[in-house]
């Protein structure tokens, strides 16, 4: 049986932009025919839960801008299967790009967080946009003297209140097999101390 030419249609809406994301969202949990259709598509390969596209879609976290083109992205491989040629929401890319752009090099922030600042942006181009991003992703990731210098992936601690201050780092020497590193962040808003360790 050929699948609903209405659900095909939605899932080209959300895919190209013109549907925002909880609308999809809605779609999603209360449309059987976009059930019907995703359910008979295998979960991509780095999917670790589920065995269908329905399952990895409903899985993910549509808040994050990240999953949001990935998902995007499935689905415009799943619509040229049908026939259907779109092209990707570019401007879903384009924001993604900036939020990466955006950070200096010792930052690796969550990606919903960044996009929560960036909703409060001013209506700038694009070029202004990352720079505004960029001044107050500075503004919040506080350090008392310089930034963290990573053993591994950047893991900036962010509280309720927002990014913890880095207050240091501290070698840890003959105790672990490998290089190891302390780093000590404070949450001012709760007057609380965070540590954690990388080894290299």
């Amino acid at each position: 049986m050929p699948p609903s030419t209405e659900a095909l249609q939605r899932l080209s809406d959300f895919a190209s932009g013109k549907t925002p994301v909880p609308e999809f969202e809605q779609q999603l949990y209360n449309d059987p025919d976009i059930e019907t259709l995703l359910s008979a598509e295998g979960a991509p390969r780095f999917c670790q839960t589920g065995t269908t596209l329905f399952h990895y879609l409903i899985g993910i976290d549509l808040s994050d801008p990240g999953h949001v083109l990935n998902a995007k992205d499935l689905l415009v491989s799943l619509l040229q299967k049908h026939g259907m040629t779109i092209a990707l929401d570019g401007a879903a890319a384009a924001e993604y790009a900036l939020l990466l752009d955006a950070q200096p090099r010792w930052l690796d922030a969550d990606v919903k967080f960044l996009a929560s600042l960036l909703d409060a942006a001013p209506c700038l181009p694009s070029k202004q946009r990352k720079a505004w991003l960029r001044q107050r992703i500075l503004e919040l990731f506080k350090y008392t003297k310089q930034p963290p210098r990573w053993l591994q992936s950047p893991a900036w601690p962010i509280g309720d209140a927002g990014p913890l201050v880095f207050l240091g780092q501290f070698p840890v020497a003959d105790y672990f097999h490998d290089e190891a590193a302390v780093y000590v962040f404070h949450d001012p808003a709760k007057n609380a101390f965070t540590t954690f360790v990388q080894l290299c």
